[in-house]
Parts: C-alpha cells; sequence; structure tokens
C-alpha cells in the first residue's frame, strides 16, 4: 500500500470512527459495519492546482445536500480575494446579498480584507476612533458581535490608548480582532435551496457547516500538507507511515460553537436569520500578531473547553500547522498557501453544491442598484456599524 493510500485509509477509519459516535454505534458490533467510506472518499491525483501543486478531489456519497428531488442547491460562489474592499466594506455587503438580493440566491463568499483600507466608504477615522498620542492602530479592527458590550469585552484603555477602528456588525456571536492575514469564509443559504437538510437555527447551521464543507477542507488540507512534506524529505513511499506523522496536523471539529484543530480554536462564528434564510461567517486565524489579541479581555461567558485559558493558550494559527510546509513545499510565500486554503473551499463546494460564479461586480451591482451605492446603504439602514470607545 503506498504512503498516499495509507494516509487515506488513516482518514477514512477517522471519519467512520465520528460517524459511528454520532449514532451511538458501538464499535465492532455487527451494526458498525461498512462496506463503503459513510460520508466521502478522497482521492489523489497529480493534476496541477495554481497554489499547491496537487489536486485533492473528495467524492460525496451523501444525499444530505441534496433537495427532495435529488438536487443539489445552486449557490453562486464569490471570491474577494482581489478585490480590495475593506473588512468593514466586506460586513456591509454580506448583509446587502443576505437582505436584499432580488434574486433571492444563495452565496459562498471567501476573501481577506483590510483592516481599515476602503474602496467604496469615505470614513473618517480620525473622528470615529478615539485619539490618541500613539495614533492609530491600523493594522487590525476589533469586530463585536451586534450585541456586545465594549465594556465586558475589551481592555477599553488599550483600545483608547491605540485608536483601533471597532465595528458592531449585523449578526451575533462574539467578539474578534481580525488583519489581512485573517481569512473569511462566509455562506448564505436560503430556506427555499436549504431548507430540506439545513433547519435555521444557529446550532443546526455550524453543524451543518463543519460536516458538509469544513471537514472536507482540513481532510484535503492535511492530506495535502503531508504529500509535499514527505515529496520535500524525498522518502520513499513504502516507508511505513506512523500515526505520529498523521497527528502532526490536528483534526479539525466543532466544538461548542468553534472551529477548532485539537483542542485550539482558529475559527470564530456567528450567524444572523431572516424570514428566506440565514447567514453563516467565519474568521479562520491564518495568522495574529499577539499583542493586538491584547485587545481582547477574558469574556465571562465562554466556553467550557476554554476553561481559564488566556489567548496565547487558547488560539492556534493555521499557518503554524499547515502554511509553513505549504509555502516550503511550493518555494513561494505564504499567500499561496492561503490561495490554498480557499481552493480547497471552493473544492468542498463544489462537492456540496452547483456552483455558479460571481464576480466583484455583480456583488456590487445589487448594492448600487437596490441600495444607492455602499456608502448610502452604510449611512442609511445597514446594521453594521463604527462604534467609538
Amino acid at each position: 500500500m503506498s504512503l498516499l493510500q495509507r494516509v487515506q485509509s488513516k482518514l477514512y477509519q477517522t471519519a467512520r470512527h465520528r460517524l459511528l459516535g454520532n449514532l451511538g454505534v458501538v464499535a465492532g458490533s455487527r451494526a458498525a459495519s461498512f462496506s463503503t467510506p459513510p460520508f466521502r472518499s478522497l482521492s489523489v491525483s497529480s493534476t496541477a492546482n495554481p497554489t499547491r501543486g496537487t489536486s485533492i478531489t473528495t467524492t460525496s456519497s451523501s444525499t444530505k445536500n441534496k433537495n427532495k428531488n435529488g438536487e443539489k442547491p445552486t449557490v453562486h460562489y464569490l471570491d474577494l480575494q482581489a478585490s480590495e474592499l475593506s473588512a468593514i466594506e466586506r460586513l456591509c455587503l454580506e448583509e446587502a446579498l443576505l437582505r436584499h438580493d432580488p434574486l433571492q440566491r444563495s452565496w459562498a463568499i471567501v476573501g481577506t480584507h483590510h483592516p481599515s483600507r476602503n474602496m467604496h466608504l469615505n470614513l473618517d477615522l480620525e473622528q470615529l476612533t478615539t485619539s490618541s498620542s500613539n495614533g492609530h492602530n491600523e493594522d487590525c479592527v476589533i469586530i463585536m458581535g451586534i450585541g456586545g458590550k465594549p465594556e465586558r469585552l475589551l481592555h477599553m484603555p488599550k483600545v483608547r490608548e491605540d485608536g483601533v477602528l471597532t465595528i458592531k456588525r449585523f449578526s451575533g456571536g462574539g467578539t474578534v480582532v481580525v488583519d489581512e492575514s485573517s481569512l473569511w469564509t462566509t455562506f448564505i443559504g436560503r430556506n427555499e435551496h436549504f431548507g430540506h437538510y439545513v433547519d435555521p437555527f444557529p446550532r443546526n447551521i455550524m453543524k451543518w457547516s463543519a460536516e458538509d464543507v469544513f471537514h472536507d477542507v482540513f481532510d484535503r488540507m492535511r492530506i495535502d500538507a503531508l504529500h509535499h512534506e514527505r515529496r520535500d524529505q524525498d522518502a520513499d513511499d513504502n516507508t511505513e507511515l506512523g500515526g505520529s506523522e498523521i497527528n502532526i496536523f490536528p483534526e479539525f471539529s466543532l466544538r461548542e460553537n468553534d472551529y477548532v484543530l485539537g483542542a485550539q480554536k482558529m475559527g470564530g462564528n456567528a450567524q444572523t436569520i431572516t424570514g428566506q434564510g440565514w447567514l453563516h461567517h467565519t474568521s479562520f486565524l491564518w495568522d495574529y500578531n499577539a499583542e493586538n489579541m491584547g485587545y481582547l479581555s477574558l469574556p465571562e461567558k465562554r466556553p467550557d473547553y476554554r476553561g481559564d485559558r488566556d489567548h496565547g493558550d487558547f488560539l492556534v494559527k493555521l499557518k503554524s500547522v499547515f502554511g509553513d510546509t505549504s509555502a516550503t513545499c511550493v518555494g513561494v510565500d505564504e499567500s499561496s498557501a492561503k490561495r490554498a486554503f480557499f481552493y480547497h473551499v471552493k473544492c468542498a463546494c463544489q462537492d456540496s453544491f452547483e456552483l455558479k460564479e460571481a464576480t466583484v461586480k455583480d456583488a456590487i451591482k445589487i448594492v448600487d442598484d437596490e441600495l444607492g451605492g455602499m456608502q448610502a446603504w452604510f449611512d442609511g439602514k445597514c446594521r453594521t456599524k463604527i462604534i467609538k470607545v
């Protein structure tokens, strides 16, 4: 058995164990026997992709993402990596697509965004943030849930001293600090398209996203990273693969309301639900400046698995797990490894949905035609607002 076959077999056994645990089946019982993989089969080909050099294809064997007619939902895929939209403009655009898309489309949106450099909004940061002798820290932005209370969630003196832009977004959830290295993903689902298998409640949406999208994404990343690492080591394909080699890439899971690798958080989630559908967005921590995390206080309400761990112990950077291997293997800077993450997200979406490409121009046109432009939308009924702490 080849190296990659052994890796795939190991990941299949992990997926099988996860499924059996969810079903409450006792391992080793007659009912626990499967002749085919329960969710999907992984295959690795040598087809080049633009960021990693190999293509990993996942074939779904599940009917979860099919409606009652056996069809996969149509989802419009919007890549904002080169859009130059800022973080606040991204949030304004998301809410506009959720609430005001005249065609009521479902969307999958990815991208990275500058914290404060705007393309469509004219904002005076001097007036919108607290001035100080230190100037303004424009390398990050604090984004709070719509019900967040700054005095409980932030180290206010430090935020004021550094003049950090602070935003309340239109969705619920907790508080995050994001910068240009944060990887954003958003799913907008219409009840018409997803109502057959995704109940429009936050926990159900999170579980769906983990099981039907991001488990695939991180399975692909683990196989891809291990493949490149062993190739760079020029290892013989017949070399025995030990468990320790698999375990250097911790497994992805949904733990309480967080995406985690092992026991460390690397993705914060939030949702908003309307009468016709829902939105689920995530900021993944590719990298971050530990000093910027100092703007966040230890929240009174926090997940049980976190305990009293500070941010340094609680969080993990995707770069530290996958990035160094990826960038080294392709021989370019780490931006290629970040693009690889979005490449795997798109592959997982192609397995789950009927994807249709959309452009930034298409999305901005909705804001212009339906809402009078980004500035008018932000100044008016958009729920994403800047707050002065």
